[in-house]
């Protein structure tokens, strides 16, 4: 893989891949690493927590993916890697567990036609905000230590490139039941309607249950966790 793009500190890693790719940037580094975030952000625009020196947070760049045919299945196949890296577990869409609790997720974005991944990771934090305390931990938290970013998103990235990229739910599926943690979780739809996930359908896609009714849903359109 050729050389990182490492930075002190960014808005976000993935706002940086997203300016670099509509610049035409070239060479374009394969993953842009920060040490800080001072916009980090999750899915639906939520901001993600990620203090100096305390966490991972990185946005891999997928050039030869660009044209896809399921991008959504790049992300929960990070996340699984994620998740066999730190004995995690994983939740629909793309999110990583430790002891129940929420440790870091994966952001996927197309920008420009081609997959960017952005891993968000809370290594050495021992506190968080009360908004989240109750929700989130760290690698620390699970099990003490001090943990460098760069040595765990290496690893992160060569269990996701030891396969093949996914090109269909098929060849994900059997990876995704080793680590998934979705079943008889609550899920908040687009509707506003509270779901409880079931399992995932024959394309990767979420399959609940709102008052007893069956539901589809896709990655982009369901917030995990229910206030």
């Amino acid at each position: 893989m050729a050389e990182w793009l490492e930075l002190e500190t960014v808005d976000s890693t993935q706002d940086e891949a997203a300016r670099l790719l509509r610049a035409g940037a070239s060479p374009l580094p394969p993953v842009i690493l920060a040490k800080a975030q001072t916009k980090g952000r999750g899915r639906f625009g939520r901001e993600w927590f990620s203090p100096p020196g305390d966490s991972l947070s990185l946005s891999l760049i997928l050039s030869e993916a660009k044209g896809h045919p399921q991008p959504w299945l790049l992300g929960m196949a990070l996340a699984c890697a994620a998740a066999g890296v730190i004995h995690g577990r994983v939740r629909w869409p793309n999110d990583v567990f430790l002891d129940g609790k929420k440790v870091g997720g994966i952001l996927p974005e197309l920008i420009e036609g081609v997959p960017v991944l952005g891993i968000g990771l809370n290594l050495n934090q021992m506190e968080f905000p009360p908004e989240i305390a109750a929700t989130a931990t760290s690698l620390a938290l699970h099990r003490p230590g001090l943990y460098e970013a760069k040595a765990v998103a290496q690893k992160i990235l060569a269990r996701f490139f030891a396969a093949p990229l996914p090109q269909d739910w098929p060849a994900l599926a059997p990876v995704w039941a080793l680590f998934d943690d979705t079943a008889g979780k609550h899920f908040r739809l687009p509707t506003g309607e509270e779901a409880i996930a079931v399992g995932l359908g024959p394309h990767g896609e979420l399959l609940c249950s709102v008052d007893g009714e069956s539901r589809t849903v896709m990655a982009a359109d369901a917030i995990l966790g229910v206030p």
